[in-house]
């Protein structure tokens, strides 16, 4: 695969408690010189975000309730709102982890609903189920869970994950097409990325594109 058409299977983006306004410039200037498909910041850099990226095609995303999903359900919806105002276009939110691994999907999709219901067709709703810390059930009950709500997005891993090919032939092979998967989590390498893509990424989101394309054929 050449590096164009990697590029644009590419999500990037620049999150963290030490990021800088000065790193969000100089980042998004270097992302300027490639097709990415998005590109993710914390909400606090989102105005500055939208007015760098204005014309290069890139997706602007918010981070919503990242990495831990531990907040509120009126705080992510707060945060979605605000996303809104500010013309992001899509949206990466952390799912309630607890939630999950409790069992209790019926507040998953509750959340799943409001979220949706809040975003209201304006901006792309992509969650983050954290499938590193999931059992494989957990991981199809989830993903079953986002479809019955209405959400046709997941992002596998936030903060600490490590995606892997198999996590995406489990639930490809339980869902088909039905959900759009980015891989996220660990992905260093174009060896990493071709082998998610190979297992039926739609997507490969990584804060590490430059190093991802490097071996990438050129065109």
């Amino acid at each position: 695969m050449n590096r164009v058409k990697l590029a644009r299977l590419i999500k990037t983006g620049i999150l963290g408690v030490d990021v800088t306004e000065q790193d969000v410039r100089s980042d998004i200037e270097k992302a300027k010189g490639f097709p990415f498909s998005a590109y993710a910041v914390d909400l606090s850099y989102l105005e500055l975000a939208r007015e760098l990226l204005e014309g290069t095609g890139i997706l602007l995303t918010a981070a919503v309730s990242y990495p831990l999903g531990g907040m509120t359900l009126a705080t992510k919806l707060d945060q979605i709102r605000f996303a809104l105002r500010v013309r992001a276009e899509e949206i990466n939110a952390t799912l309630n982890i607890s939630a999950i691994r409790s069992g209790d999907y019926a507040s998953v999709r509750c959340e799943l609903e409001a979220m949706a219901e809040t975003a209201a067709g304006a901006i792309d709703v992509i969650v983050i189920p954290q499938f590193d810390v999931l059992t494989s059930e957990e991981k199809l009950r989830t993903c079953e869970t986002i479809l019955e709500a209405g959400v046709r997005a997941i992002k596998t891993d936030g903060h600490g994950g490590l995606c892997r090919p198999e996590d995406i032939l489990l639930v490809r092979r339980a869902l088909g097409r039905n959900l759009s998967i980015e891989a996220s989590g660990g992905i260093r390498t174009t060896q990493q990325a071709l082998e998610l893509l190979d297992a039926g990424a739609d997507f490969i989101h990584t804060s590490t594109a430059y190093s991802v394309m490097e071996d990438a054929e050129e065109l």
